[in-house]
């Protein structure tokens, strides 16, 4: 039950990281990145930026189709605000 909340709290690009047993720095080299811009978007302090090209990446590395990478990588706001 308590890993279930914590999940829940969970930024979506978080979750699938480390589903599929990657780190911050695993997506920052593939994407030209750095690792404080890949915290930045697990927490929503900051919305990615991507090219075409950037997007087909995190996709691949993901294992996700477009239509499967949500519209937000942080913590959804209704969430987030729960925690204030």
């Amino acid at each position: 039950m308590k890993e279930e909340r914590q999940q829940e709290r969970e930024s979506s690009l978080k979750q699938r990281r480390e589903k599929l047993g990657l780190t911050q720095r695993d997506i920052a080299l593939a994407l030209g990145k750095t690792v404080q811009t890949i915290s930045n978007w697990e927490t929503g302090i900051y919305e990615p930026k991507m090219t075409p090209r950037e997007v087909k990446a995190l996709c691949r590395l993901l294992k996700w189709s477009l239509e499967d990478m949500p519209d937000e990588f942080g913590i959804p706001k209704s969430q987030s605000a729960d925690n204030e």
